[in-house]
């Protein structure tokens, strides 16, 4: 057994198998498995996974509310992982080289209301850090490439939308657009770019996000408002 981590799908556990002949794979509570072939080679693996990730990706999560010590979250810069720690009386932060180590109390009940709000308020924090980070260089980036113009890049907590653009040119971004793969990410942002040019969702609306997106903006439009990142719900109940 080979556990893997892709960005986009998060943990992948590969299985080889003597009788199997085929891969074959499952949705499983957090993760994907693989059941390969015995004798498959790390090559193959991934070549056959990149054949399935459009299946893969389409699936929508187990929906999670309480996160555990073997849990991870994944997002676009970091994964969000929970450590014991003996000699520690209070919870505590690190990020380093895309890591987010929730240090938690050898002896603390992670099932307690009071653990979990941290633990939903501690990765929360940091999504609003990188995408405060990430996000409006993105924006700024795509501006130029295709000649738009926008006043102000604000990055809200907004649990019902991924992104909105006002008449005035000012453009909001969830900090949740962190949990997306990256092709998702800069979908939303090049929505709300052309919607400074045109503040609606008509055929010259479609035609102007298809030359951003190469041709794909209705195929990554249906793919972004069914995709749901696993953690979603747990890190935007109150």
């Amino acid at each position: 057994m080979v556990e893997l981590f892709d960005k986009e799908l998060g943990k992948i556990i590969v299985v080889p198998h003597r009788g199997a002949k085929r891969v074959i794979a499952r949705q499983k509570n957090g993760y994907f498995q693989l059941t390969v072939p015995y004798r498959f080679g790390p090559k193959q693996v991934a070549s056959v996974l990149e054949e399935l990730r459009p299946r893969l990706s389409g699936l929508k999560p187990v929906s999670r509310s309480i996160f555990r010590e073997q849990d991870m979250v994944s997002s676009f810069t970091f994964n969000a992982q929970i450590v014991r720690n003996s000699l520690i009386d209070t919870p505590s932060l690190s990020l380093k080289k895309g890591e987010l180590r929730i240090y938690m109390p050898q002896r603390s009940d992670l099932s307690l209301p009071e653990s979990q709000q941290f633990i939903k308020e501690a990765i929360t924090g940091v999504l609003r850090i990188e995408a405060k980070r990430i996000l409006p260089g993105k924006a700024a980036s795509f501006a130029r490439q295709h000649h738009l113009l926008y006043r102000e890049i604000r990055i809200n907590s907004s649990k019902g939308r991924w992104g909105s653009c006002s008449a005035q040119k000012n453009i909001n971004l969830s900090l949740f657009l962190m949990l997306l793969p990256e092709r998702l990410i800069d979908y939303v942002v090049l929505h709300e770019l052309a919607h400074t040019v045109e503040l609606n969702h008509g055929e010259k609306f479609w035609s102007l996000l298809d030359r951003f997106c190469q041709g794909r903006a209705r195929e990554l439009s249906r793919e972004v408002k069914k995709f749901r990142p696993e953690w979603y719900d747990f890190l935007v109940q109150d």
